[in-house]
């Protein structure tokens, strides 16, 4: 499957409430795509839910690093 496949398969699940799905369907967009912003930023969400705030406070970091990193040409 795709990184979008993935991703999207997480965002289904997190408005499902099946959190630990959820968290695995976003590790594998992750593995596959690991500059992804966004499944990070979701990812944290997840770990937020879950009650894992270390995890969700890294993975809320690793999205706004990778949101700032400037584009190259």
């Amino acid at each position: 499957m795709a990184s979008d496949d993935y991703f999207s398969q997480g965002l289904r699940l997190s408005r499902e409430g099946k959190w630990k799905e959820a968290l695995q369907a976003y590790k594998e967009s992750l593995r596959v795509d690991p500059a992804n912003a966004q499944a990070y930023l979701n990812l944290g969400f997840v770990y937020y839910e879950l009650g894992y705030d270390t995890e969700a406070q890294q993975s809320f970091e690793r999205a706004s690093q990778l949101q700032a990193r400037p584009y190259l040409r």
